[in-house]
């Protein structure tokens, strides 16, 4: 099932902070909330991303070869290292139970970091952590 993003649904994330409602409305008219069982593969690693989630609600586990390195949960994000670096995906990202997320493809990721340099900067910031496995 999917739905529409509101401003609402977003503006309590990090990354996301400092922005207006203005920007807050434009991202959210470019996502799509979707909503996802528990145990499925949201990202494969060795895959060639093509998609941004942030995470509104529920938990999921990120695992490098087989192996769990970290949990996710409501205001996370991931996908972005695929997206930023143009690399393919470093990890499997599965579901850990019903989950609720907000979709940018990457299109849409790539206007959004050129419309908010701010959002980049995190971005960038959040990519270089995630990559030294901080």
């Amino acid at each position: 099932m999917e739905t529409t993003v509101t401003a609402d649904d977003i503006s309590h994330i990090s990354l996301f902070e400092g922005l207006g409602r203005h920007a807050l409305d434009e991202i959210a008219e470019k996502a799509v909330k979707t909503y996802v069982r528990p145990h499925m593969v949201l990202a494969k690693q060795g895959e060639q991303g093509f998609g941004f989630a942030i995470i509104l609600s529920g938990n999921a586990n990120v695992f490098v070869d087989g192996e769990i390195v970290a949990s996710l949960g409501a205001g996370d994000v991931f996908g972005e290292i695929s997206l930023a670096t143009g690399s393919r995906r470093n990890a499997d990202v599965v579901s850990g139970s019903q989950m609720t997320l907000a979709h940018l493809m990457v299109w849409e990721f790539r206007s959004l970091v050129t419309k908010h340099p701010e959002v980049k900067e995190r971005i960038d910031a959040l990519v270089a952590q995630r990559s030294a496995g901080n």
